[in-house]
């Protein structure tokens, strides 16, 4: 399917072009660049959540392959080419029923976002800094059970978040980077040591940075010491709940933007815009963007287009790094190949004005919306 964008603005090699992008099959077939005009809208790689329970009423935890087809188809109305579903804690046999699912779902050829492999937010998390998530469905680490899982799934499973201070925790971490799963520290109390040793044995990331996780301390050195003197990648939930707008500025100054991945760990309810205070069917309330329940940070109803504004709108930061926070960072570590726009480049793009609204949706050269 050939299809040609005209008069377009766009990044390439951290510079802003101007021109004509021919796309067949989703490749980029030819650049025609041109003097640029005045006002144009911009083509942008498409936004990469790897962190989402849910969206526009549809729940990634969900075994109904209708279900999971329309959540997919959902996405790209708010600019979201690709995702991974985040399934929260539960025993592996439930994990297993989920992932069927997944599979049955999105075989073969399908319409609406690309499913990248699935997040799974636990079982081994430390009871402690569990946040919302409960008790009993976390589970202590056998490494025999855990191996026989990998070696059925590990093609299905992108992340696992672990807690590297659980009994086994530093074997399981070694095990999943053996299988190619990205490991991704988080709902710890792990100390400077622990997560370095951690890091050692492969794991790469850190899951919603700052939330459920030691405090930064200047007394003594602890997680985030070593998750700043790392080079991994951090995941940043940017509604302004779950980090503070200040903490959220120093924080991507001094990690840097090449490793900050933002993510929304959205819920069903996100993608649509809420009053504040407005109460939700399962009785849980929104307050500035973030969902509650019972006091309890549920998660966000922002989404990464909400994001993706408000970092480049309201915070100022350049196209290009809005682009890497959204997009390109979660894109490369999912090794999609997919994440920059160029000569004989698969790309997924999302068309925005000069307000920066999404106007279309092109995800393997057809359009999503």
């Amino acid at each position: 399917m050939k299809r040609i964008i005209e008069n377009i603005k766009f990044m390439q090699d951290g510079t802003m072009v101007f021109g004509d992008l021919h796309l067949e099959d989703g490749f980029v077939e030819r650049i025609d660049y041109k003097t640029p005009h005045m006002v144009s809208d911009i083509a942008i790689p498409g936004l990469v959540d790897i962190h989402t329970h849910g969206f526009h009423g549809y729940s990634c935890e969900n075994t109904d392959i209708g279900n999971l087809h329309a959540l997919a188809l959902e996405y790209p109305k708010r600019g979201i080419t690709s995702f991974c579903p985040t399934v929260s804690a539960r025993s592996l046999n439930e994990f297993r029923t989920i992932i069927d699912a997944y599979r049955k779902a999105f075989q073969g050829d399908y319409r609406g976002a690309r499913y990248e492999g699935v997040h799974l937010e636990g079982p081994y998390l430390n009871p402690d800094r569990r946040g919302s998530m409960k008790k009993e469905n976390l589970m202590e680490i056998h490494l025999g059970e855990l191996e026989d899982f990998l070696s059925e799934y590990h093609d299905d499973i992108k992340i696992m978040t672990i807690a590297p201070d659980v009994k086994n925790a530093m074997e399981a971490i070694s095990l999943l980077h053996l299988y190619g799963v990205e490991i991704s520290l988080g709902h710890t109390n792990a100390d400077f040591t622990q997560t370095n040793e951690a890091f050692a044995c492969g794991a790469t990331q850190i899951t919603h940075l700052g939330n459920t996780m030691p405090e930064i301390t200047h007394h003594k050195p602890g997680m985030m010491d070593a998750v700043f003197l790392s080079d991994c990648l951090c995941e940043v939930i940017m509604d302004g709940v779950h980090m503070q707008k200040e903490m959220l500025k120093w924080v991507i100054r001094l990690l840097g933007c090449s490793r900050v991945v933002a993510v929304s760990d959205g819920t069903p309810f996100s993608g649509f815009h809420y009053p504040d205070g407005y109460e939700l069917e399962d009785g849980s309330v929104i307050r500035n963007g973030a969902v509650y329940k019972e006091d309890v940070l549920l998660g966000s109803s922002c989404d990464l287009l909400d994001i993706f504004q408000y970092l480049y709108k309201q915070e100022g930061y350049d196209l290009s790094d809005c682009i890497r926070m959204c997009s390109t960072n979660a894109a490369r570590m999912l090794k999609t190949y997919a994440h920059e726009i160029g000569l004989g480049k698969n790309i997924n793009l999302v068309i925005l004005g000069h307000d920066m609204r999404v106007k279309e949706v092109i995800i393997n050269g057809r359009s999503a919306l």
